[in-house]
């Protein structure tokens, strides 16, 4: 405290943070906490004798003096706000102070978007005391780090309270200041190119005209030789020039622009190659092809004959040469062929009838007249004639045999009828369904038409010894046949057959077949109460079972089944032909039986 001498009186004068007392004799403390309103914004004031403190909130630091709370918070500065909205495009994303933003071209701070002050206004003086460039506590701003995008195509260089660019080569300032701009160095004088110069972004670039190439220096050019680069359309011959090049045609061309047309010199010159040949045009020349039996000569454009007996003819029975070709002798069944020099077999079936009603088959040189089976061919008669196969050796038959047109007929032994080819079968009831006895008038083999029909005689064939029948001996032979396509009924009596009588008897016809076939009952036998059984004299019998069946229906169906072997086919065919079985045998027997027992 001082004092202060007056006229009369005195006075005191206190210190800053002092007041005089009440009683104006001396000075008692000035709580500034209270006297200054807004005091330590951002923070708390606390009073001290003679002054005060600011504790400042978090993210904020007291000043040097203590009495005021500088902002150190960090935040994105943004240049860009739309109706308050920071605009995320306009920041470097660069945490910084908000005085180092707003006091720089900030125009919002934070993750709030807090705005900055105008410049000019209080608030922006208070912020910024030193004005842009420069923090609330007087601090450098890093221009370079805080705004986004400066000087782009070169280099921020920080200055204090300010910033300046360092653009890239081919760049310069633009008129901000804050940016670099492409270079036009084309425009430049003296220009950089000796011919074509192009500006591009940051540099630029030197061509030359058609015709010339682009020097290592990449300024100058020379000229381009289109022909040893292989850069040119000539279809032959290349001649460079100064700045492009020419083109030359060969002899028997005529150059049109960079093509070179063939002169056709076959349709320049009719009858070049003479008559006996064929004008052929090729790029540049020709060539002539002489007709078949002729040469070129040494001058290549005449054709002379081609002795051909005198070389490879490929004639077996005689060679004559002709003017443009040859002629072969043919020898019997052949005739020269009407386009080559060969013999080539000649078709006698063709146009003539030379077999007659037989069938004719052309072979190499001759010809071969066939005959259905059952007929043989005699060129005398003009065509096939009918085998008698009863007249032959080989007659089949067993029991007497009938000659047929094409084929023959094997008779079964008296009481039997004939089932399918080579079959004979009788039965209990059947001389009531097919006649008596079986046999009738014309049913019953001639002598004449029968080949030994005596069955017990002394004629035997090839000495063969016939079967004995017991002692109901069978002297006749009958072609009485029946249908086994249809079922075959049988009316018996169970008593009829108690004493084992055979509902059914069966012999095979044709010789071939003797102890080579047996008959099965294929259906109609589940109860076993049917069965048949083999006898000594070759015939198969029908009985009843070992459970004789009771009365009602039964419906059998029996078959007979070949029993030869490979090797006794094989022997069998190379005795007679390979269509001996199928015409003699044919076939399998298959028969139907409606039996009614009562």
């Amino acid at each position: 405290m001082a004092c202060k001498n007056q006229i009369g009186t005195f006075m005191c004068i206190c210190p800053p943070g002092m007041t005089r007392r009440p009683d104006g004799e001396g000075c008692m403390d000035l709580n500034e906490c209270r006297s200054k309103p807004g005091i330590c914004k951002n923070g708390r004031c606390v009073n001290t004798v003679g002054s005060y403190r600011c504790e400042c909130n978090e993210g904020f630091e007291q000043s040097s003096t203590r009495t005021e709370c500088i902002d150190n918070r960090k935040g994105f500065c943004f240049t860009e706000v739309l109706q308050t909205m920071c605009q995320q495009s306009s920041t470097n994303r660069n945490t910084v102070t908000k005085s180092e933003c707003c006091c720089n071209a900030g125009r919002g701070w934070g993750s709030l978007c807090e705005l900055c002050p105008l410049p000019g206004t209080i608030q922006y003086k208070k912020m910024c005391p030193l004005g842009p460039g420069y923090t609330t506590d007087g601090r450098d701003i890093n221009e370079c780090e805080v705004m986004p995008n400066l000087c782009k195509n070169g280099q921020c260089i920080n200055s204090v309270g300010s910033f300046r660019c360092h653009c890239n080569v081919g760049y310069t300032d633009d008129f901000t200041g804050t940016s670099c701009v492409d270079m036009d160095e084309c425009s430049q004088s003296p220009k950089p190119c000796n011919f074509l110069c192009k500006n591009t972004e940051g540099s630029y670039l030197c061509s030359c005209p058609r015709g010339y190439i682009l020097q290592p220096d990449g300024k100058t050019c020379k000229d381009l030789d289109e022909c040893s680069t292989k850069q040119h359309n000539c279809q032959f011959l290349c001649v460079n020039t100064i700045g492009g090049f020419t083109c030359k045609c060969p002899s028997g061309f005529t150059q049109h622009q960079t093509a070179c047309i063939d002169n056709n010199e076959c349709s320049n010159q009719p009858n070049l190659c003479g008559s006996r040949a064929s004008c052929l045009n090729t790029p540049g020349s020709f060539n002539c092809e002489c007709q078949k039996g002729f040469s070129l000569d040494g001058t290549g454009i005449n054709c002379d004959d081609v002795d051909e007996c005198g070389g490879n003819h490929r004639c077996q029975h005689g060679c004559q040469n002709m003017l443009g070709g040859y002629r072969c002798g043919c020898p019997q069944g052949y005739v020269q062929h009407y386009q080559w020099n060969q013999c080539v077999d000649e078709n006698e079936c063709a146009g003539n009838q030379v077999c007659g009603s037989a069938s004719c088959y052309n072979t190499l040189g001759s010809y071969k007249c066939t005959c259905p089976s059952g007929f043989d061919f005699e060129s005398s008669a003009g065509g096939c004639q009918d085998v008698n196969e009863c007249n032959l050796n080989n007659n089949p038959c067993s029991y007497g045999c009938s000659n047929t047109d094409g084929g023959y007929l094997c008779g079964c032994p008296g009481g039997f009828y004939r089932a399918g080819q080579g079959h004979c079968i009788t039965g209990v009831g059947f001389q009531g369904q097919f006649g008596s006895e079986g046999v009738d008038d014309e049913e019953s083999l001639s002598p004449e038409a029968c080949y030994e029909c005596k069955i017990n005689g002394d004629l035997g064939k090839k000495g063969r010894h016939r079967r004995n029948t017991g002692d109901n001996e069978l002297k006749t032979v009958s072609l009485a046949s029946m249908d086994v396509q249809t079922s075959i009924p049988m009316n018996l009596s169970l008593a009829q057959l108690q004493n084992k009588e055979p509902l059914l008897e069966l012999l095979p016809a044709l010789e071939p077949l003797e102890h080579y076939v047996r008959y099965v009952i294929m259906h109609g036998n589940q109860g076993e109460h049917f069965r048949i059984l083999e006898r000594h004299d070759g015939k198969s019998v029908l009985r009843l079972g070992r459970k004789p069946p009771p009365p009602g229906l039964y419906r059998l169906e029996i078959a007979s089944l070949r029993l030869f072997g490979p090797r006794k086919l094989q022997q069998m065919e190379d005795q007679h032909d390979s269509d001996y079985l199928l015409g003699e045998i044919g076939d399998a027997l298959r028969i139907k039986l409606h039996i009614h027992l009562h």
